[in-house]
């Protein structure tokens, strides 16, 4: 076991701080008030994670770690550890994020609308987000992957643009897309972990290398691909970005464009080629492919756009496409 407590406390704080909301504030200017001091509370800890990281010695650093945290039946079983680390990968995403949710909480200063709710949500999904960049156990890294959809969801639903049938839509096409991508996600998770025995993300590489997967390792590197394809947003996944980036509230477009988009690509750096290179090494062409289509499909429609909001969706686009080449 190791705990140093630092990375739970700062993935932990944002969602300790909706539940207080939720269940013990009243008073729109007393919860924002709180909200604000979780968002800087959490910020200033972001850049104490970033601050400490030694890039010099690098590898998993501020580690904390309890195995067998769910325990399995029958041996190891279907056992899940509690693994939160960073690395020279993740710690940058974990300082966004914090600054991000700041940001965010900042902005939301004049909502008038069921204000606590919002609040909840928005520190809620700094959560999970938070979580996925700093998650090495693949379930857990699922469940945070899992946690940042509801969130989202009610924050465009509810508080998003004008009109109400309109931002419904756009959240519900955010919902589906992007938990069918899920789908595939933890289809290929399920895989890794009979083939391989483990959830953890830091040994899996080794251990895919080693063992025979139940399915070729083509076919679960496309269902975990498809996932992070999705968030990236990659076309031809790419159409339920315009309409959340435009349906959102400024805060949902602050978190949606910084740091959601982010996760496709981290998934891809991380899962896809760090566990696949083989794969990624005979489909490079194909990747590139689709990158440029990215590039050149965002950028050419983006003379089109007059909303602010679906310019930058599309720009965002262009943009991950750069990532995936």
């Amino acid at each position: 076991m190791e705990f140093s407590g630092l990375l739970t406390v700062t993935v932990f704080l944002p969602l300790a701080g909706a539940i207080i909301i939720a269940l013990l504030l009243r008073g729109d200017k007393l919860v924002r008030a709180f909200a604000a001091l979780i968002a800087t509370a959490d910020l200033v800890l972001t850049i104490v994670v970033f601050s400490r990281y030694d890039s010099g010695a690098g590898g998993v650093q501020m580690v904390d770690r309890i195995t067998n945290w769910i325990p399995g039946g029958g041996g190891d079983g279907f056992a899940v550890q509690y693994f939160m680390g960073v690395d020279g990968l993740s710690v940058p995403f974990v300082l966004l994020t914090g600054l991000l949710g700041f940001v965010a909480v900042t902005a939301s200063w004049n909502i008038r609308l069921r204000v606590r709710e919002y609040f909840m949500w928005l520190l809620a999904l700094q959560t999970g987000v938070m979580g996925v960049f700093i998650s090495l156990d693949f379930l857990m890294f699922f469940l945070f992957w899992e946690v940042e959809l509801l969130p989202m969801f009610f924050l465009i639903s509810i508080w998003g643009s004008e009109p109400r049938k309109k931002r419904e839509y756009s959240a519900m096409k955010f919902l589906i897309f992007t938990f069918l991508g899920s789908a595939f996600m933890l289809v290929g998770i399920l895989v890794l972990f009979f083939s391989t025995g483990t959830f953890d993300m830091t040994v899996l590489p080794d251990a895919i290398a080693g063992s025979k997967l139940l399915l070729p390792a083509g076919v679960v590197f496309t269902l975990l691909f498809v996932a992070f394809a999705v968030k990236l947003p990659l076309w031809p996944f790419h159409t339920w970005l315009p309409d959340a980036h435009t349906d959102a509230p400024t805060a949902g477009s602050v978190m949606l464009a910084g740091v959601l988009l982010k996760m496709g690509g981290y998934g891809m750096i991380r899962i896809s080629i760090g566990m696949f290179p083989e794969v990624v090494a005979n489909v490079a062409w194909l990747l590139a492919t689709a990158g440029v289509m990215n590039i050149v499909y965002g950028a050419i429609v983006v003379f089109r756009q007059t909303d602010l909001k679906r310019l930058i969706a599309y720009s965002s686009v262009s943009h991950m496409g750069f990532v995936v080449l």
